[in-house]
Parts: C-alpha cells; sequence; structure tokens
C-alpha cells in the first residue's frame, strides 16, 4: 500500500560501511502523529529533505521504502 506523506526529519548513520537512516514523517491527513522508521540506503531516496513530499510504501504496517513524491 502507498500513502503519501511528509517527512519531518532525517537521521543518517553508517553501519559496515552501508548507508542507513532512520526517517520521521507524518501522513497525510494525520499531521499530528510522527511515524519513524529505519531503512538501508537502498529503500529511501538518499537526496530527502525535510519538508519534502513523499510517497512511503508500507507492507502490514510496515515502511518499505520512502521515495520523493
Amino acid at each position: 500500500m502507498d500513502t503519501l506523506g511528509v517527512l519531518e526529519g532525517r537521521q543518517d548513520y553508517s553501519l559496515h560501511g552501508q548507508l542507513y537512516a532512520k526517517l520521521f514523517f507524518h501522513i497525510d491527513g494525520d499531521t499530528e502523529t510522527i511515524i519513524q522508521c529505519q531503512l538501508p540506503g537502498d529503500a529511501f531516496d538518499t537526496d530527502l529533505q525535510v519538508g519534502d513530499r513523499i510517497r512511503i510504501t508500507m507492507l502490514l504496517r510496515t515502511v518499505m521504502e520512502i521515495r520523493k513524491a
């Protein structure tokens, strides 16, 4: 399932030389709830900036990837 939202924060880190990030976002229609996920570099657009419109792909309420909308 894909849904739209806005990126609220991003914390990059490296694990065994690979890029990962904690991403914070809200889903359209629920600006009060901030959701956090952790993704590897190949599961999100590495040029994402706070405030960007995003497309969140979820499977069974788990974030699988985040891309620019």
